[in-house]
């Protein structure tokens, strides 16, 4: 089954563009802020851009569920300043 886009305006944009991630579980109320740290080892494994960077995000302290059932809010900001949430 393909999997549909993410439907972001930065969709498209550099992993290495970002400056930190935040990322909430819906479901559990965990959160995390990803770094430059984890943004580049993201990148050096393959992730290039933010699209890819979101389907690869999971809650590690939820079960592991079929990537259309994460329930997550994703917060970017870029190094340029710019943040805009993607639910």
């Amino acid at each position: 089954m393909k999997r549909p886009p993410v439907n972001h305006p930065d969709a498209m944009r550099l992993v290495v563009e970002l400056s930190s991630l935040y990322v909430a579980c819906d479901d559990c109320g965990h959160s995390r802020i990803l770094g430059l740290d984890n943004l580049f080892k993201a990148s050096e494994l393959g992730v290039h851009n933010y699209m890819q960077l979101c389907r690869k995000i999971r809650c590690s302290e939820c079960p592991k569920t079929v990537p259309s059932l994460r329930n997550l809010t994703i917060r970017p900001t870029w190094i340029d300043g710019g943040s805009h949430t993607v639910a």
